[in-house]
């Protein structure tokens, strides 16, 4: 016979609910409404906001008896949520309420807008938001293509690294003073002074992007520059090529024999060369950073950049 057990998951559940529901505290107001006036108080003062639906949180729901799919939620470019509701669908008709409570705030005053699915709903927001402008955000297109690759091939790191400069190019004036300071030893903890030969192959990698990329701003590349870099970025690493097209330049993984496109990658392609006008900056580059100054104690001297855009 056992005498002492745990609480069921309910009980812990229907007390926590009780404790952030009351206001017996000494502010009087409790974690609920604390909770929900703070994100009722996000602004949006630079313009630029991002929406999209999550679907992953669910699973932290009784999404079952909720009947809920999804949480549409709206970040702005300080990485404050503004809104986050459940919605039953990915349809306007489940989010608009919210949205529009959203736009009503005096201080929520938004030009342009990141989705993952632009130019999808343009209709609806154009109506809600007078002028308002859509853009694809840039890490939801490059991943389009990106999970139609094969992972495991041999050239997969060197496509990624093809396909995002076909997607943009870092800013000369940053990428010249990450260079002198990769030389000169000032970035290494350890006083490293890194090589030409030695920053050839660091270009490119995921490494260098890990490390360095909070350095570097990104200028994305016109449309059609860009459809043209995903035309050659495509041919480069297909391996059969149809009669009168463009030559194949790509080959087999040598330990797996399949190529490092899937069945998917082409239709992915094409589809992003349709959108690619979707992805421009809305603003100067100078508009689209925060500039970070380097601590008093840095000795690179290098500035951060933190993108407005919360995509």
């Amino acid at each position: 016979y056992i005498r002492q057990y745990p609480p069921l998951g309910d009980t812990i559940r229907n007390l926590f609910d009780q404790a952030s529901t009351t206001k017996n505290n000494p502010w009087g107001i409790s974690d609920h409404d604390t909770n929900t006036r703070e994100i009722q108080s996000v602004s949006c003062t630079t313009g630029i906001f991002a929406q999209d639906h999550t679907f992953e949180i669910v699973k932290n729901y009784q999404h079952k008896r909720l009947g809920a799919k999804a949480m549409w939620d709206v970040a702005t470019s300080t990485g404050e949520i503004a809104t986050a509701v459940l919605v039953p669908s990915t349809k306007a008709i489940h989010f608009a309420h919210a949205a529009q409570q959203m736009v009503n705030r005096k201080s929520f005053n938004p030009t342009v807008m990141y989705s993952d699915t632009w130019p999808d709903k343009q209709v609806f927001w154009e109506l809600l938001i007078k002028g308002l402008e859509g853009r694809l955000g840039l890490f939801h297109y490059e991943k389009r293509i990106l999970k139609t690759l094969r992972k495991k091939h041999v050239d997969f790191h060197d496509a990624v690294s093809g396909l995002l400069n076909a997607l943009y190019e870092y800013c000369r004036k940053n990428f010249e003073l990450l260079l002198a300071a990769l030389k000169d030893g000032t970035l290494a903890a350890t006083g490293k002074k890194y090589s030409t030969d030695e920053i050839s192959e660091l270009l490119g990698t995921k490494t260098f992007r890990d490390r360095y990329n909070r350095f570097l701003r990104k200028s994305l590349r016109q449309p059609q520059t860009m459809i043209q870099g995903l035309d050659d970025w495509f041919c480069r690493y297909k391996v059969i090529a149809s009669d009168g097209a463009r030559p194949a330049g790509g080959r087999l993984d040598p330990f797996h024999k399949v190529p490092l496109f899937t069945p998917d990658t082409k239709s992915a392609v094409e589809n992003c060369k349709e959108k690619a006008q979707y992805l421009s900056d809305p603003f100067p580059l100078d508009d689209m950073y925060d500039n970070i100054e380097p601590g008093p104690n840095s000795k690179h001297n290098l500035t951060e950049q933190s993108l407005l855009s919360p995509s």
